[in-house]
């Protein structure tokens, strides 16, 4: 419950300067006129990369091209 209770404080202590600069009229930035196609590039291109490791996990489960290092130890029964 402590651990809990001093992070809220510490966001709030954190979030406080913005909180303050956001009341003052005149102190926010524009936002730049290219803001648009670069946030649909971003997305496109996390999109693309999702799907290219789906494609990717798929490909490596069919083939199964797992090594024996990655898979779990058997049960040692003396």
């Amino acid at each position: 419950m402590n651990r809990w209770l001093g992070s809220i404080v510490g966001l709030l202590i954190a979030a406080l300067p913005a909180a303050v600069m956001a009341t003052e009229e005149g102190r926010a930035l524009e936002p730049p006129m290219d803001w648009a196609p670069v946030l649909v590039i971003t997305l496109l291109v996390l999109l693309g990369m999702a799907l290219l490791g789906g494609i990717g996990y798929l490909y490596r489960r069919e083939r199964s091209l797992d090594w024996d290092f990655q898979k779990p130890d058997a049960p040692d029964h003396h």
